[in-house]
């Protein structure tokens, strides 16, 4: 036997749910106006705060990104003009990039800006402060995000340039393992000229053979053949 349909006076009759939530928070709303007050200046207090932090950071973003831009092209220039005025140019922007790093350190203009620094301490010779802005770099979210290689690789350069060897080829050795680094091929080669530096030419002729081995087709693959040759004649 079918269901008997409710008759249109009984569904009428019912109360509407929406109707009756309605009329609740009408009633609530006259009763209590400075909860309804309170709350709606709270709502309207976060609204504005959000605004004016999004504005700030986006301001705080701009400005960041025009003063690295600056930096990196005043960095460029110095790079290929060298000239008496050199070095306090130099000094000069290392104050501007550390004023970026340090400003806003949390944003990719300032993590950047710790890279640049390691750059111009590299090029003034000052090996062990290089070190240590790329560590700081090596530290930040965009080397997380997949920049650590480029870190890691300025590290060893660095390390070797301070002629701390051992400590350059163990960070080489990390950059070989890793496939997708794209510093894998300068990394082997690195490793057999600080065995070279070394005076260790066995060792230097085997990290060349295997340089080989994992790059056949280098462009420097005749090169590196006449040197495992040089190589162990001499060994």
């Amino acid at each position: 036997m079918a269901e008997k349909k409710p008759k249109r006076k009984e569904l009428l009759k019912e109360p509407d749910e929406f109707i009756t939530w309605s009329a609740r928070t009408v009633e609530f709303a006259r009763q209590n106006p400075r909860v309804i007050a309170t709350g709606v200046l709270v709502v309207a207090l976060v609204a504005i705060a959000s605004l004016v932090y999004y504005g700030y950071e986006s301001r705080r973003q701009a400005t960041s990104h025009d003063m690295l831009e600056k930096a990196i092209r005043t960095y460029e220039k110095l790079a290929v003009t060298a000239d008496s005025d050199t070095a306090p140019k130099q000094d000069k922007l290392l104050g501007v990039l550390d004023k970026i790093s340090t400003n806003y350190g949390n944003l990719p203009a300032g993590q950047i800006a710790l890279l640049y620094e390691g750059h111009i301490l590299f090029n003034k010779g000052d090996y062990k402060g290089a070190v240590e802005k790329y560590k700081q770099f090596q530290l930040s979210g965009l080397a997380r995000k997949g920049l650590e290689p480029l870190a890691l690789y300025n590290i060893a350069e660095s390390e070797m340039a301070l002629k701390d060897y051992e400590k350059a080829i163990n960070l080489f050795e990390q950059l070989t393992r890793d496939i997708n680094s794209p510093y894998r091929r300068e990394s082997y080669s690195s490793i057999a000229r600080i065995y070279e530096m070394m005076d260790k030419k066995k060792e230097a002729a085997q990290a060349y053979k295997q340089y080989l081995k994992v790059f056949p087709e280098a462009p420097d693959a005749d090169f590196v053949k006449a040197k495992i040759a040089q190589l162990s004649e001499q060994g």
